[in-house]
């Protein structure tokens, strides 16, 4: 029981994360230029009736007034009454008022999200959730797919650094790799590029493997997973039952990899946000309609509902890999787990 309520505290933590996350979005989007709750729809004038309707003639619900005569003269005018004040206003610059906050949060964007439908975007005229999941169809593989091939790639030369039995060679291999990871992704790309992988227009399996080989690399990625899991390696290798493994002729990895499964997840979380930075840089460079390039084109067309959509799913995916950590944590350490019980 200890371990299900343990786990649910986790889940409501990540519903807490993505429902404030929202909220603050949301908060951000609303006193953007391109906010939801401006007068945008124009009045039906076959329905709307004098002193009954209210109506705005101006770009904020500040201006919204009832409305006090139909339309008439050429260009057609109405007159409505605001805050005590009769304005005459053309037709075509007199709209409905927009949603009140809480109206647009929980109806229009959370409910929206249910939907599959937040919005238009300003910048493709299209669904601002539905490029957002077309874009992650590219972008999310890259970066799960760097992560996974980093983790292998940093455990299994872990494995033979531990292996040689020569420690001037281990010092030069890791100090190889090191300066190599150091190397900035964009320079990694760079190079790339100058050796044949090329911005073609459509994203071929050698662009998709070289976003792999630079994100994995560059940018101090793959030194730095080296370094923790010689660390984990080395300090589980001096462990009671790791030795009695070893004495008895059984398989140390075997023993280790519980172990291991600690720092891969906290790791792994802790990457997956830098990943998601760093993608923008290859899919700039090689055109891979992702995340990084629909974020580029919101920011240069100020669309604040595509940003925010994006932002959005970021947040989601980072605090969901957390979420899994943690989880991994509750249930592979039975010390942690009665530590948090017992805080309880």
């Amino acid at each position: 029981m200890k371990t299900i309520w343990l786990i649910g505290q986790r889940v409501a933590y990540f519903l807490l994360v993505l429902f404030l996350s929202s909220f603050f979005l949301a908060g951000f989007l609303w006193v953007s230029p391109g906010s939801p709750g401006k007068p945008r729809e124009l009045v039906n004038w076959d329905a709307a009736a004098i002193d009954k309707a209210f109506v705005c003639v101006g770009t904020t619900n500040a201006t919204c007034g009832v409305l006090k005569s139909m339309p008439a003269g050429q260009p057609p005018r109405v007159d409505v009454l605001v805050a005590g004040e009769l304005v005459s206003e053309e037709t075509q610059f007199v709209k409905l008022p927009g949603p009140t906050f809480s109206q647009w949060f929980s109806v229009d964007f959370w409910g929206g999200l249910f939907r599959g439908d937040v919005g238009l975007s300003r910048a493709y005229d299209e669904p601002a959730l539905q490029v957002v999941l077309e874009a992650s169809r590219h972008t999310l593989p890259i970066v799960f797919g760097t992560l996974v091939v980093s983790v292998a790639l940093a455990l299994t030369l872990t494995g033979v650094l531990l292996w040689l039995p020569f420690p001037s060679l281990r010092g030069v291999i890791r100090t190889f790799i090191m300066v190599l990871s150091i190397t900035p992704v964009f320079i990694l790309a760079y190079v790339m590029q100058g050796n044949g992988v090329l911005n073609t227009g459509v994203v071929t399996p050698t662009i998709l493997v070289a976003c792999l080989a630079a994100l994995c690399i560059g940018d101090s990625n793959l030194g730095e997973v080296l370094l923790q899991f010689e660390h984990e390696v080395r300090a589980l290798g001096s462990t009671d039952y790791v030795h009695a493994a070893r004495l008895r002729g059984a398989s140390v990895f075997k023993h280790m990899l519980p172990g291991l499964l600690l720092p891969i997840s906290s790791i792994s979380a802790a990457k997956v946000a830098f990943l998601l930075g760093s993608v923008v840089i290859v899919e700039w460079l090689w055109g891979v309609p992702g995340l990084g390039e629909i974020s580029l084109v919101a920011a240069e067309k100020g669309d604040a509902l595509l940003l925010v959509t994006l932002t959005l799913l970021i947040t989601g995916v980072v605090a969901l890999v957390a979420l899994v950590r943690d989880v991994i944590e509750i249930l592979v350490d039975p010390r942690l787990r009665q530590s948090r019980g017992e805080g309880h």
